[in-house]
C-alpha cells in the first residue's frame, strides 16, 4: 500500500497494553465482528470471501492489528468513518504491518484525503487521558450500583482501566484511497455501499449492507450523545443525513461509541426526528458538557441527545421565533 505524502510512518505502533487486555471482541453474526475499546470506540470487522473490511481503527492505545490477524487471514481494507482522531488511531499500527495483513488501502471520504489525517495534538491526548480516568472512576461506581439495583449492564462490554499513556501519540498518516458517495465495496460474496453522511463531521461516512440490513453508522447514529458542537459540525447537514438514512431498510445499526454497540434499525428514525426538532428550534436545551468537559447545549428529544454550540442558542431561538411568526 502506498500512502499519499507519507511513504513511511515515523512512529512505532503503540504497545501500552496488550490487545487482549484492551479490546473486547464479539461475534455479531453474518461474519461481522465488534472490536470494542469499551467506553471509548467501537470498530467493526466485516469478512468476505476475498477480503475483509475494518471500519475505524480506534484510539491507538493497543495494537488492533493483533485482533484483526486473529480473526481473519483475508487481505484487509481499512475505512475510516471520518477524520477524528479516535477513529483512526490504529492506522499506523496497521500500516506498519501492511505486508503481514495484506493491507489493500486506508480509505476515507475525499475531504479526509485532502486533510491528510494529521498527527494528534498532544494537548488533546492529555485531556482525553485525564477525562477518561474520571469517567472510569464514575463507571465503577455506576457498575456497583447497577449490580445491586438495576441489572442493566450484565451483558454489556466492561470498560478497562486506563493504562499509563504518558508517551501516547497518534502520528500523521495520509490515507491512500478516496471513497465516493454510493460507491460499492465488494469483499467477495458481499457488497457494502458507501454513504456520505456529513453533520458530525464534513467527511462522515456510513456503510450499508442491504443483504444483512446492517448500517455501520460511525458517529452519525449513536446510543450516546450526538456531538454537533465541534469544529466542522453542521446541524442542517446532520438532519439531512439522518433523514436519508431513515429511508433505508436497516435492520440493525452498528455504532461507533458507547457500551451499547448495536441498536435496532428504527433508532435512525428517532434520531432523524430529533434532529428536525432541534433544527426547527422547537427543543428546550439546557447548559451542559460533552464527555471531555467541553461546553455545549444539551437537547433531549424523546430519548435522543444532541449537543449543539453554546453560542448558537440565542440565534437559534430568534430564528425559530421568526419561523413561527411567518407560519
Amino acid at each position: 500500500m502506498q500512502t499519499r505524502g507519507a511513504a513511511t510512518v515515523p512512529w512505532a505502533p503503540n504497545q501500552y497494553v496488550a490487545a487482549g487486555d484492551w479490546f473486547e471482541v464479539r461475534d455479531l453474526g453474518d461474519d461481522i465482528y465488534l472490536i470494542a475499546e469499551p467506553g471509548h470506540v467501537n470498530c467493526f470487522l466485516i469478512i468476505g470471501d476475498d477480503a475483509a473490511l475494518l471500519f475505524d481503527t480506534g484510539m491507538g492505545i493497543a495494537p488492533i492489528s493483533d485482533v484483526v490477524r486473529r480473526l481473519t487471514d483475508r487481505p484487509l481494507l481499512v475505512i475510516n468513518s471520518h477524520d477524528h482522531i479516535d477513529h483512526r488511531g490504529g492506522n499506523s499500527d496497521l500500516f506498519q504491518r501492511q505486508e503481514e495483513l495484506g493491507l489493500i488501502d486506508i480509505a476515507c471520504h475525499p475531504l479526509g484525503l485532502r486533510r491528510g489525517h494529521l498527527a494528534a495534538p498532544q494537548s488533546f491526548l492529555s485531556a482525553y487521558d485525564a477525562a477518561m480516568r474520571t469517567v472510569y472512576t464514575d463507571y465503577l461506581a455506576y457498575l456497583a450500583l447497577d449490580s445491586q439495583r438495576f441489572f442493566a449492564c450484565g451483558r454489556l462490554p466492561r470498560m478497562r482501566p486506563m493504562p499509563d499513556l504518558t508517551a501516547w501519540g497518534i502520528p500523521a498518516l495520509a490515507p491512500s484511497r478516496a471513497l465516493a458517495d454510493g460507491e460499492p465495496v465488494d469483499l467477495g460474496g458481499r457488497v457494502l455501499t458507501v454513504l456520505h453522511t456529513p453533520g458530525h463531521a464534513p467527511d462522515g461516512l456510513c456503510l450499508f449492507e442491504p443483504a444483512t440490513g446492517s448500517l455501520l453508522s460511525g458517529d452519525t447514529v449513536l446510543a450516546a450523545a450526538h456531538w454537533l458542537h465541534g469544529d466542522g459540525a453542521d446541524l442542517g447537514a446532520f438532519a439531512a443525513s439522518t433523514r436519508r438514512l431513515a429511508t433505508l431498510p436497516v435492520r440493525r445499526v452498528l455504532t461507533a461509541h458507547n457500551l451499547l454497540a448495536e441498536l435496532p434499525g428504527d433508532q435512525i428514525r428517532a434520531v432523524a426526528a430529533a434532529a428536525r426538532v432541534v433544527l426547527d428550534g422547537e427543543s428546550m436545551p439546557t447548559p451542559g458538557a460533552d464527555l471531555l468537559g467541553g461546553p455545549a447545549l444539551r437537547h433531549d428529544v424523546d430519548g435522543v441527545v444532541i449537543l449543539t454550540p453554546v453560542e448558537a442558542q440565542a440565534g437559534g431561538r430568534r430564528g425559530a421565533h421568526e419561523r413561527r411568526r411567518r407560519t
